[in-house]
């Protein structure tokens, strides 16, 4: 197969939606054999959640192979997420033919990769200086909310913040940078001290203490999922699969069970989280947690991010005693379904800047800010940003507040997501961990293939059908447990079956995943991950046996009935 490979995808910026359907679209015009392109379903604002299907169609449907899921951009200005889902299907699009672990997972693997499942609330972001966490669809409330507004109030095109001074403020200036505003001590009681709120105005104010309205945009899709879903969990939504981008998502992922590991993209901290995600690992089979151990190894080498269970990296309950994260879409796509689920947070600005990540925190990045990382923060800006990570305090007089400064980090352009010149480094680690994973599935095989005459028209069809891929047919144990991986058949086809049952049952078979632990200290370390099948067929001519794995695959093997 000849492909095209001079043109590649420009992941050193971010795509508006129209750019993006441009470039997946090119995608299949430059690689009709490999690739094509899909709509998972609509958004609230009409805008197509597409999906990609990529495999070598020559040597089968992508939904007869082992598949991986990837997608990115749910919550709406994680747009790092989109460009390193694009960067994926690019290299695999362009290295198939001239990479050979590319083109083996190709013939032999499918790739489902979504790069934008929140188009609406991305374009907002991409297209005004607003933030929002998901969707553009107003709930709870659809009224403003009296308070706070974030407003571009100069008209910059920035959203920053405005510090004000106030005796009873919970902030001062940094002694060492002025342009660092760090928390006041408990015990400070002179100086000069300061308030500091989101850019814009105030709804209704005439006098008093300045409150935060209530976003209206308070949808987090990314908590509208049915596994251990709350009407207590903050922006779950009125019920579970409420919106109709998780509706299509969840369709989508439910429909192709061939999917074996998910991908998920988001931004930021860098770190890799998995399942599980309100129960601990003792919660979940054994035999999954060697399996998230050793695919968390690996990625933790070619990323440089820990990785860790979001149970253990959100240890905090809310006011009900429930895990903060739950309702979570790892968290359904595990614990329901079955398939290994990863989260990987984005851009590590903190070590990018020198700062250490401390022991077992994986998500240092929600922690307080101390002085000592804040002036490391700048520094790296003004070494490795040429400045352009912060904008520099200046007075503003506000319409309503008065004098005021407005200031402080550029969040979208620097801390949100990476900044252009490190999106390329982004996009490659994440992408080579995909690649490994990927190169874990199950994989069925079909061999040692004979026939034995017995007669003219009898004959016996024995064959050895085996998984030669790291983790077994059924994916996961979770699958086992929750009977949603249903075992290998194997079919004979083209002849008449005398004894035995054309189609059959055989269980599912081990990956070499299961050799582990005792099992190799003494000496059984024989892995169950092949049967040999048999038939007692008359007829003449060719005959085919059909293995089918939901998550192994389904392979064909011909034999002539001489």
């Amino acid at each position: 197969m000849v492909v095209d490979t001079q043109k590649r995808v420009d992941v050193t910026r971010f795509h508006k939606f129209d750019e993006l359907t441009e470039i997946l679209t090119e995608f299949v015009d430059r690689f009709p054999k490999l690739v094509s392109l899909d709509s998972m379903g609509k958004s609230h604002e009409g805008r197509d959640i597409w999906v990609l299907s990529i495999t070598n169609q020559d040597t089968g449907p992508a939904d007869e192979k082992p598949a991986m899921y990837i997608d990115g951009n749910i919550h709406a200005g994680e747009v790092t997420g989109c460009n390193v889902a694009l960067y994926t299907a690019d290299m695999l699009l362009n290295g198939y033919g001239s990479d050979d672990t590319i083109t083996a997972l190709l013939d032999t693997r499918g790739f489902y990769i979504a790069p934008r499942v929140q188009p609406d609330g991305a374009e907002l972001y991409l297209t005004t200086p607003l933030t929002l966490r998901s969707s553009v669809r107003e709930w709870p409330q659809v009224d403003d909310d009296e308070g706070l507004t974030p407003e571009d109030l100069d008209g910059d095109g920035l959203i920053l913040q405005m510090r004000v001074q106030d005796p009873k403020g919970e902030w001062r200036i940094s002694g060492e940078d002025d342009r660092l505003m760090v928390k006041r001590r408990p015990d400070e009681l002179t100086g000069t001290f300061y308030r500091i709120y989101t850019e814009g105005l105030l709804s209704d104010y005439v006098r008093g203490p300045v409150t935060l309205a209530k976003s209206k945009y308070g949808i987090d899709q990314n908590r509208n999922w049915p596994a251990n879903w709350s009407v207590y969990q903050r922006g779950g939504g009125p019920f579970p699969l409420s919106e109709p981008e998780t509706r299509a998502v969840a369709t989508f992922v439910e429909s192709h069970r061939n999917i074996v590991i998910l991908q998920n993209y988001h931004t930021t901290g860098g770190v890799i989280l998995r399942a599980p995600c309100v129960t601990a690992d003792s919660g979940i089979p054994a035999r999954d947690v060697d399996v998230y151990n050793a695919m968390g190894e690996i990625g933790e080498r070619l990323t440089g991010y820990p990785c860790a269970s979001v149970y253990d990296a959100f240890p905090e309950l809310d006011e009900r005693g429930r895990r903060s994260t739950s309702g979570g879409f790892i968290e359904w796509t595990y614990e329901h379904l079955g398939m290994f689920s990863f989260a990987t947070e984005l851009w590590d600005l903190q070590s990018r800047a020198g700062i250490e990540r401390p022991a077992n925190d994986a998500m240092r990045v929600v922690r307080e800010q101390t002085e000592e990382d804040g002036l490391k923060l700048l520094k790296f800006n003004d070494d490795s940003l040429n400045g352009d990570g912060f904008e520099p305090w200046r007075e503003f007089e506000h319409p309503q507040l008065g004098k005021v400064e407005l200031g402080g980090w550029k969040t979208k352009q620097m801390r949100q997501n990476a900044p252009p010149q490190f999106l390329q480094d982004e996009c490659e680690r994440n992408a080579a961990f995909t690649l490994r994973q990927a190169a874990m599935t199950p994989r069925l095989t079909v061999s040692d293939v004979e026939v034995e005459k017995l007669t003219d028209e009898l004959f016996v069809v024995r064959a050895m059908v085996a998984n030669d891929g790291y983790l077994p047919s059924n994916g996961s144990a979770m699958a086992v447990r929750n009977n949603t991986a249903r075992p290998v058949e194997v079919e004979m086809e083209g002849a008449e079956v005398v004894m035995g049952k054309p189609r059959q049952e055989i269980g599912h078979l081990m990956g070499r995943s299961a050799n582990r632990g005792m099992m190799m200290m003494f000496g059984m370390a024989k892995v169950e991950n092949e049967r040999l099948v048999e038939w007692l067929v008359r007829g003449s001519g060719p005959v085919t046996i059909v293995a089918r794995s939901e998550k192994g695959g389904t392979v064909r093997e011909e034999v002539e009935l001489p």
